[in-house]
């Protein structure tokens, strides 16, 4: 797929290898290692700076990014209230590159600016302008879907330092690349083996109370074994492969419950931290097993993934899944 050239030492092309043992993607992305930090952009304005004069993100400094891929509204002659624009600082190269390194890593990685103003949660973004975001997001997969180098797509959220995000103006990124993530692979055979994987996960949390929230096509539910307290899949209740796929109905009810969600877990552990991402089928072209169901796993970063974690794969939570879904209910807005 890749076109080989000699690698230059000043050569920041993002590449991809694999773990030979484990084989496990790695994503050497050298330029990331200057990207900036909210530190560093406040140490670079005036002192009486106020963040609209240095956030890259907020209405009015559109200069300081690259330009919109997409926008809600699209008519450039209205106020923005959502951008999706290409990450400055990727970690894969784009598929449109003729010339690449022999393991360059091919793909799509974009920055989706949820709000024009400087907010720092979703929660401060009016309901209606928050499911325009996701509404963006599902045709920004499907634009990406049609694309025949792409494998796999997802949409992801670091909220808060914990999370790994580097700039609080609320954001959300995508990444589309050429292969399928170890951790998709292993739950598509697992639904290949039972195609009733997802039926049953969402019966047995009804039947021992761990739906915490409900939109039309779309159920929230403590899985039952978190990583962290208070951990909550958001799984679509029919047989989708693909997000981008689904109906506006349904692109508007996890928008819904994101929102929802995100303020419980501000009402159980005030500033908590959290990261959020999209599971769904590898792009046209791959098998895709009947019975598989796009989700989105969202996470608290309530304690640090540590030795035991991240040797093993392995996690430890302080919190049962089903005391985690009683909390969440007590919170419910």
């Amino acid at each position: 797929m890749n076109a080989s050239r000699p690698r230059s030492p000043n050569d920041h092309t993002p590449t991809m290898h694999r773990d030979p043992v484990s084989g496990r993607p790695v994503f050497v992305a050298p330029q990331r290692g200057g990207k900036p930090d909210d530190r560093m952009l406040v140490a670079h304005a005036a002192i009486d700076a106020t963040a609209h004069d240095w956030c890259p993100f907020c209405a009015g400094n559109e200069h300081r990014t690259p330009p919109d891929v997409l926008r809600a509204p699209a008519d450039p002659a209205r106020p923005w209230h959502a951008r999706i624009v290409p990450n400055a600082y990727p970690i894969t190269t784009s598929p449109e590159i003729a010339v690449t390194t022999e393991q360059a890593a091919i793909g799509i990685h974009e920055v989706i600016i949820e709000s024009p103003r400087h907010d720092s949660a979703i929660t401060q973004i009016d309901q209606g302008a928050w499911q325009d975001v996701w509404h963006l997001c599902h045709r920004r997969l499907a634009d990406l879907a049609a694309t025949t180098s792409l494998a796999w797509a997802t949409v992801f959220k670091n909220s808060g330092a914990k999370a790994g995000a580097s700039l609080e103006h609320v954001h959300s990124q995508l990444v589309a690349i050429d292969v399928v993530p170890p951790v998709m692979a292993a739950e598509l055979e697992a639904v290949r083996r039972d195609p009733g994987t997802f039926p049953s996960l969402i019966a047995a949390a009804a039947a021992s109370g761990r739906i915490v929230a409900e939109r039309p096509g779309v159920v929230a539910i403590v899985p039952p074994a978190p990583r962290q307290p208070y951990e909550v899949w958001l799984i679509a209740r029919e047989p989708e492969p693909h997000f981008h796929a689904t109906s506006p109905d349904q692109v508007v009810a996890l928008a819904d419950l994101t929102r929802d969600l995100a303020g419980r877990y501000q009402r159980l552990a005030s500033g908590c931290h959290f990261n959020w991402w999209l599971h769904q089928a590898p792009l046209a072209g791959s098998p895709v097993p009947p019975g598989w169901h796009w989700h989105l796993e969202m996470l608290p970063r309530l304690s640090e993934f540590a030795g035991f974690e991240v040797g093993t794969g392995c996690h430890i939570t302080t919190v049962s899944a089903a005391e985690s879904a009683r909390r969440l209910c007590d919170v419910a807005g």
